[in-house]
């Protein structure tokens, strides 16, 4: 890796793909869903807005198998440890784009 294609500006290029493309997914459903329901197709339960919505949910309590965060409780200070994930296709698609992007600016000098 070069200096311009460090680490850092990877992680930084994947998580704002995973955003962005996460955030166009939801509006991409939300206008499915509302042509879903103009159209008498299924309103916002229509295959095209469950494609974009449906996302894969990875939540992690770091001890056992429960989705809620540990919480530990010091009187004065309260601590929740976890840690979630939300990816959807568009979210995807986003991160390949970005890392596209991301490979396409670092030019040589």
């Amino acid at each position: 890796m070069t200096n311009r294609n460090s680490l850092g500006r990877l992680i930084l290029f994947i998580v704002l793909g995973l955003i962005i493309g996460g955030v166009l997914g939801e509006c991409l459903g939300l206008l499915f869903g509302e042509l879903g329901e103009l159209m008498n197709a299924g309103g916002y339960d229509n295959i095209v807005r469950n494609f974009f919505v449906a996302s894969f949910d990875l939540n992690l309590g770091f001890l056992g198998d429960k989705a809620d965060p540990i919480v530990i409780n010091l009187y004065m200070i309260k601590l929740a440890l976890g840690f979630g994930l939300k990816i959807n296709v568009v979210s995807i698609v986003g991160m390949i784009v970005a890392i596209y992007i991301m490979k396409w600016s670092g030019g040589s000098r």
